[in-house]
């Protein structure tokens, strides 16, 4: 008879952040110890609240099915000897698995005859199984930081508190420590504190219901989404999606109230970004926006409340006096910083220590004036080089500013605002806060082209301080987020089509960094750029198969080259469409057959006069395709650039089948690889076939 098990794992409030990772964990590991012990099952689901951690995995069977387990020994032709007499090899095999040779038998397997040990296992009942693996499914539950608590040695990520565990309908008894698991389950901290007895699924989320808790995380998500959304719009006003902010005060609650409050219309004048910051991530409060002029805000926000209560208003209020006290103090901090042009702060940033191995974060401001110097005239910008140097210089200003160290999530932003007030042209304000553009992996990318040359060279030197500083990403551990910005790097450049050569900009940026540090770091800069680059192409790496390029041909092509960014996708592009030619594959035998024979040759000077008439033909065919090649090439067209190489695959072919690259002749030989050097030096401007699986 099928049986349903339920867990419940009661502590104090976990983190919301933690609450999701937690209730996929748990779902995860449950399934892995039934499966393990043989116990099979209809379904598993987790659900989760700040208090509590639930488990129902219903279809248990009463016990494990009995089971035949075999296990192997040695072959027959070396278990007996001449005359039958178990020999050493059998008679080991027969103790260590605690039998008699004449427990012994013989099974026929794909190789021959072996000996082997059946048993008949009997199966457990699934109510001593629960009780032995259910407390180390508890504790291993993994979580990002866990605590002790009390005398106890255990962790877990808050103090446990009650553990309900059933089984058909029985208690399984075991301890976690001092406590002990029991068939009672608790409501709402505050409006239901008594326990309650649970016999069953059903029982439980009645109990649970009428307790004032909303057990399923995703249904609670579902209702706040929906009634703060019915709230503002009866006030005349939209809630912005934002997911993170939903999920996370969806796990802050077990009952969701979902309430509105005011604020003072004159708080309105603050920057609206200072506004939602303070609403956002300090209260967890959701802002409300203007139907009717867009992106404005009103003078409103609506929270949720984890606790049902009489007298609204009276919550209301109290949440009005927290949003109006933080909102008064960033009034000040605005007033204050506005007393005092942008660039006065820049004298404080030679306090401020960006990276104790490379200065302050003055020195970098100056790093960024040369990086953005180098790169703005690069790109062609000119007389306008000299308001995005003006940009880098200012763009860490903010950081010396009341307002930004009080919320730091406001860095760029203010500096934007600062850098109006200051009298700054439009652009430099803007380029300054979008030069921490992307701020995600899948962010928005800076739109104009001061921001986005800014963005880029903030990344660079970012970069090029962590590697020159030894702080290089491990494993996981990437505390400077230096994947994140690399990445912010590749899609700039590829979404504002710039080339660029990486390795000379990342070499400017290693390179200023010595100039202010002295000799330290002269030695180790070319290993420190080579450690760059292999980083940044392992970063190009991800986002071209991410888009659903094939894995070898972004290899056969960032294995050859990779410097110009737009270069090497737009070399991607072309192969692949190159590669869905019909008679590809043979082509691309040719080409690999060409690039295996010659290796590591360089090539040589090619004397005509040891050219044979077997190999003229191609000799002929190459001096006709290699300019056509390398013109196409010069213009960036790789697509036709390859369509001429194919004019090479017959000539290639006849020359493999009527011609002994490896002639005795070292003359011959050496001339024949050095006219096949040249043909795949050729090649090599685009991709090493070599890497393409054909």
């Amino acid at each position: 008879m099928a049986k349903e098990l339920i867990l419940e794992i009661g502590t104090e409030e976990i983190p919301a952040g933690f609450l999701d990772y937690a209730v996929k964990d748990l779902e995860s590991l449950c399934k892995k110890a039934l499966q393990e012990n043989s116990l099979a099952y209809e379904s598993v689901e987790c659900y989760g609240t700040p208090r509590r951690l639930a488990l129902r995995v219903t279809g248990l069977p009463d016990k494990q099915e009995d089971r035949t387990e075999e296990a192997y020994g040695p072959p027959v032709k070396i278990a007996f000897d001449e005359d039958g007499n178990p020999t050493k090899p059998a008679l080991g095999f027969a103790k260590a698995q605690g039998v008699d040779m004449k427990d012994v038998t013989t099974v026929t397997r794909d190789r021959g005859e072996f000996l082997a040990v059946k048993r008949e296992i009997k199966g457990q009942k699934t109510d001593k199984i629960l009780k032995d693996i259910l407390p180390g499914l508890i504790l291993s539950i993994p979580f990002r930081k866990s605590m002790k608590w009390g005398d106890g040695d255990i962790t877990f990520v808050r103090p446990l508190r009650w553990i309900l565990a059933i089984f058909g309908g029985k208690t399984i008894n075991f301890n976690i420590e001092n406590l002990k698991s029991s068939n009672k389950s608790y409501g709402h901290r505050f409006m239901s504190p008594k326990g309650f007895k649970v016999t069953d699924w059903n029982e439980y989320q009645e109990g649970l219901k009428s307790g004032y808790v909303q057990l399923d995380q995703i249904s609670r998500r579902e209702d706040i989404h929906q009634e703060t959304a019915e709230l503002a719009d009866k006030i005349g006003g939209y809630i912005e999606k934002d997911d993170d902010l939903l999920e996370t005060v969806s796990n802050l609650v077990e009952i969701p109230v979902v309430l509105k409050g005011d604020f003072e219309e004159d708080f309105l004048s603050l920057p609206k970004e200072v506004l939602i910051s303070v609403m956002k991530n300090h209260q967890k409060y959701f802002p409300v926006f203007s139907k009717s002029r867009k992106d404005e805000l009103l003078q409103h926000f609506i929270f949720v409340c984890g606790t049902p209560v009489k007298d609204t208003d009276v919550v209301s209020k109290g949440n009005e006096r927290v949003i109006r006290a933080r909102f008064t103090d960033a009034r000040f901090f605005y007033d204050e910083d506005k007393s005092a042009p942008l660039m006065e702060k820049l004298e404080d940033l030679k306090g401020m220590v960006y990276l104790s191995e490379v200065g302050s974060y003055y020195d970098k401001t100056e790093r960024l004036k040369t990086l953005a110097n180098e790169l703005g005239n690069k790109l062609g910008f000119d007389n306008n080089t000299i308001d995005i140097v003006r940009a880098a210089f200012l763009s860490k200003a903010d950081l010396a500013t009341q307002m930004v160290f009080e919320f730091p999530e406001l860095q760029g932003i203010m500096g934007k605002y600062y850098a109006e007030i200051s009298g700054e042209t439009p652009e430099v304000a803007l380029a300054i806060e979008e030069h921490y553009m992307p701020t995600g992996r899948d962010g928005d990318l800076p739109k104009s082209d001061y921001g986005s040359v800014l963005s880029i060279v903030d990344k660079i030197d970012n970069i090029s301080s962590c590697f020159i500083s030894g702080l290089i990403p491990t494993g996981t551990s990437d505390p400077y987020a230096l994947r994140r910005q690399a990445i912010g790097i590749l899609n700039i450049v590829l979404n504002k089509s710039y080339h660029l050569s990486l390795r000379e900009f990342f070499k400017v940026g290693l390179q200023s960094i010595i100039n202010q540090t002295g000799d330290k770091y002269r030695e180790s800069l070319d290993d420190t750029l080579k450690n760059i680059m292999s980083f940044i192409i392992e970063r190009f790496r991800n986002i071209m198969t991410t888009e659903g390029y094939a894995q070898d041909v972004v290899e056969a092509v960032v294995s050859v080259e990779f410097d110009d960014i737009l270069d090497a996708k737009r070399k991607i592009e072309a192969l692949t469409e190159f590669r869905k030619a019909a008679d590809f594959e043979t082509l691309g035998i040719a080409f690999k057959r060409v690039v295996n024979i010659v290796k590591d040759h360089t090539g040589n000077v090619i004397d005509d006069h040891l050219i044979e008439t077997a190999e003229k033909e191609l000799h002929s065919s190459f001096s006709n395709v290699r300019g056509k090649v390398e013109a196409k090439i010069l213009e960036k067209n790789y697509s036709d650039s390859l369509l001429h190489m194919k004019e090479l695959k017959d000539p290639v072919d006849t020359f493999f089948d009527n011609v002994m690259v490896m002639d005795e002749d070292p003359k011959i030989r050496e001339n024949r690889l050095s006219m096949l050097a040249e043909i795949k030096n050729l090649f090599f401007k685009i991709a090493d076939f070599s890497k393409l699986s054909v």
